[in-house]
């Protein structure tokens, strides 16, 4: 992951997991199926090209906790967009229009970052996260038109 913050080995990984996907249904398949071992407080950082398929993921984990997947866009503008059901609360950032980590860019949002009542879901991340933060990191790769390949890996 060139140019990521994450400068991981194997060892730093709990669990790996790779899944290929055929379609936007089945991206949001895999998402709906990994959100269900998601808690309050996890971070889950998406990374893939553009059109890879990363707000479609999150449609998928944000559609698992009953938000209706047509409120999940992408966050590129905004750099923040909060759902929320009866069940929880989703905090989801894109970082993409942010040139590189200056905290005078993003202090705003370090309290959401912080909130251990959430799941938190980050796209382009560029930020140094506190090592106390459970940390998933989901990268999609586009394979061909329709495929693309997800990998999962949970860090210690």
């Amino acid at each position: 992951m060139e140019g990521s913050i994450f400068n991981y080995t194997p060892l730093n990984y709990i669990n790996i997991m790779i899944f290929i996907s055929r379609s936007e249904e089945e991206t949001k398949d895999i998402a709906r199926n990994f959100a269900n071992n998601l808690s309050l407080g996890d971070v889950v950082i998406l990374t893939g090209d553009l059109g890879s398929g990363k707000t479609t993921f999150a449609k998928g984990i944000c559609s698992f906790f009953g938000i209706d997947e047509s409120e999940v866009s992408s966050p590129s503008f905004t750099i923040l967009n909060i759902y929320a059901s009866e069940k929880i609360k989703i905090y989801h950032f894109d970082f993409y229009r942010i040139e590189k980590p200056d905290y005078s860019d993003v202090d705003s949002f370090l309290e959401f970052l912080y909130d251990e009542k959430v799941i938190k879901i980050v796209e382009w991340n560029k930020l140094e996260l506190d090592p106390k933060f459970k940390v998933i990191s989901v990268e999609i790769r586009h394979v061909s038109d329709n495929v693309r390949e997800i990998e999962v890996l949970t860090l210690k």
